[in-house]
């Protein structure tokens, strides 16, 4: 995979390519109006993407490794299966968007609004003693649909879960206060 430059990158949006693929590890595409690109499959590791419009983009499998969301929009976005290993998503929109069976480990999810936003089936990963902890303290996680899940190495205080629809979680390894559940919709599998 060969590194392209941000002015080309630039081009082939105005252009309306697509980026699905491409290596863009350490790119800095800070407040660029980025809306349904396609980045399926490519390598953002490093990205800085602060303030970026990321509406409706394809993230799909897509590497955010040590990648800076912060601030961003990405309302119905896919990250499908996405890297999100130590990303910060700190204070992003993500209304809508779809996170299913994304890794999440050191993942800063705080004051994100996760409003309708679907979390199935994430891989969390538990970091070593010197590691972050998932962070979705103070997020916005009111209608979110998180499934068959047992967040590991995370943490909720504060998280607001009104009308969140929680099927077959084990919050057991998770940090969060009881409180912070009391307005989720809870549903258990049959044994």
């Amino acid at each position: 995979m060969n590194r392209i430059s941000k002015s080309d990158v630039v081009k082939r949006i105005r252009d309306g390519k697509s980026l699905a693929g491409e290596n863009l590890a350490n790119i800095d595409l800070s407040g660029e109006q980025l809306v349904g690109i396609d980045f399926s499959r490519a390598n953002l590791n490093g990205a800085r993407l602060k303030n970026t419009n990321l509406t409706d983009a394809n993230l799909n499998e897509t590497d955010l490794s040590d990648a800076d969301l912060s601030d961003a929009v990405l309302q119905g976005a896919y990250l499908v299966g996405s890297n999100l290993v130590n990303t910060d998503i700190e204070g992003t929109n993500l209304q809508g968007a779809f996170l299913g069976g994304s890794i999440l480990a050191g993942t800063n999810f705080r004051n994100a609004d996760l409003r309708r936003a679907t979390i199935g089936c994430p891989r969390w990963i538990v970091p070593d003693q010197f590691g972050r902890l998932t962070s979705f303290e103070n997020a916005n996680l009111e209608g979110t649909i998180f499934g068959e899940t047992k967040p590991q190495g995370v943490i909720f205080n504060g998280a607001k879960f009104t009308s969140a629809y929680l099927y077959e979680v084990d919050f057991s390894e998770a940090v969060y206060k009881r409180s912070d559940l009391k307005d989720a919709i809870i549903k258990q599998g049959r044994n």
